[in-house]
């Protein structure tokens, strides 16, 4: 039922949703409603905003979901979150400051890590109070504009919004290029279960990398951030075998 459903309400163009990406959706669609993490940006195909709420409203029905989940549109993406969730992340990441920024600017012959600055700290405050003065009017799906995000690094901003413990950053008014190439990068992987009748589907929950020259300056805060993880996710009893994968990685190039 629940494959059939998005198959069809998720369906631009009569272009169907395979089965396994159908569970891959509402696995992390739960994860969201259970608080596991803060948001999910909606990549599997090109639905709108209003499609994506037609699925959202079924999964209520079927009390597969049970928040008021909200969608977010920004520059043609598409966020599905928890409004009780976000705010308390976003009011705890600027009293804490633990997000790592990772500068990439292409003019770098090689990443560096840089302080929390006062232009993060802003975007954050700003995203909050926008939050906070949207749900109170109470849409389903919020639009954040231009004059909001014209000045953000999407990245970066993407970056904090998915709850990654690390956001790459650069300087968008000189362009978008980085100096990832050739880079060795850790890719960190976060995987969960949901068993459902004769079904064990396997999910990828949260994927995030940071340069491997890098790593011993943030394997700490990686370790702290996914302990954090591991007790938001052992409150709930829907979702199981969560476990952390490592790999590393060189590419030619690296979008962001």
């Amino acid at each position: 039922m629940l494959i059939s459903a998005a198959q069809k309400l998720l369906c631009p163009r009569k272009k169907r949703l395979s089965p396994s990406t159908c569970l891959d959706v509402t696995v992390q669609i739960m994860a969201v409603d259970l608080g596991v993490k803060p948001a999910l940006l909606y990549d599997s195909n090109a639905a709108s905003p209003e499609q994506l709420q037609l699925y959202l409203n079924y999964l209520q029905e079927c009390g597969v979901v049970t928040n008021s989940l909200r969608i977010l549109s920004i520059d043609d993406n598409t966020f599905i979150f928890n409004p009780t969730t976000i705010e308390s992340y976003l009011d705890d990441l600027i009293q804490s400051k633990s997000l790592l920024l990772i500068d990439v600017c292409p003019s770098r012959k090689q990443p560096v890590l840089v302080n929390f600055e006062k232009r993060t700290e802003d975007m954050i405050k700003t995203l909050s109070g926008f939050f906070m003065s949207e749900l109170d009017k109470g849409s389903s799906v919020i639009v954040l504009g231009e004059e909001l995000y014209h000045d953000w690094n999407l990245c970066t901003f993407f970056g904090i919004l998915l709850g990654y413990p690390a956001s790459y950053w650069f300087d968008q008014t000189k362009g978008f290029g980085n100096c990832l190439c050739m880079t060795p990068l850790v890719v960190c992987t976060v995987w969960v279960k949901w068993q459902i009748l004769d079904i064990n589907h396997r999910c990828c929950l949260y994927s995030f990398s940071v340069p491997e020259e890098l790593w011993p300056e943030v394997q700490s805060h990686v370790q702290w951030w996914t302990e954090h993880l591991r007790e938001r996710f052992n409150k709930q009893p829907v979702l199981t075998d969560l476990c952390f994968s490592r790999d590393t990685v060189t590419l030619p190039s690296v979008t962001l």
